[in-house]
């Protein structure tokens, strides 16, 4: 069974792959930021990236995409609320892309359906543990220390998506065998 993660942003939408066996492959469709480029001009950049990148879900029997979720309270609050809707926008754009696989059962989890109340680096960190990579912390985020060959395309700073991505991942594969 094959189950893909998604985890949404307008630099680094991360891509990763769950599999009976684990992790499978991960990928990041990057846009550069350019100063001055605002947040609705830099969706249709992402969407034009993820078109030409050409994610083929065919053979996927569960797909997550992150939803976006607006925090309200204690240390969470979004500075910038509108950000989040402009967030919005990149995951209904993939969200369209992954429709095109008929046969795969497509969730949109807000973070708090998937992961509850722990903090990203925590899960992260339970993650790499886990999968025997080990892990250092990062700013916001824990970063593996021994991630397999299939990784190496992933920068220092795109963990903080492919963590999450995979960890959608595992959990649509988790919902699947319910």
């Amino acid at each position: 069974m094959l189950c893909v993660g998604i985890d949404p942003d307008l630099h680094d939408v991360a891509i990763a792959c769950w599999t009976e066996n684990g992790p499978g492959d991960a990928a990041v469709v990057h846009v550069p930021k350019i100063k001055g480029r605002t947040g609705t001009v830099a969706v249709l950049w992402m969407v034009r990236a993820l078109e030409a990148y050409g994610i083929d879900f065919r053979g996927a029997q569960g797909i997550a995409v992150e939803a976006q979720e607006l925090k309200r309270s204690g240390n969470s609050i979004h500075k910038r609320p509108e950000d989040i809707v402009i967030l919005g926008n990149v995951a209904g754009a993939v969200l369209m892309l992954a429709a095109q696989a008929k046969h795969a059962m497509t969730c949109f989890p807000k973070p708090s359906e998937w992961k509850g109340s722990i903090p990203k680096e925590v899960m992260q960190a339970r993650l790499y543990t886990d999968l025997g990579w080990g892990y250092q912390m990062a700013s916001n985020y824990a970063l593996p220390l021994k991630a397999p060959p299939a990784y190496t395309n992933v920068s220092r700073g795109q963990w903080k998506h492919v963590g999450d991505a995979l960890l959608l991942a595992r959990w649509c594969y988790n919902q699947i065998r319910k």
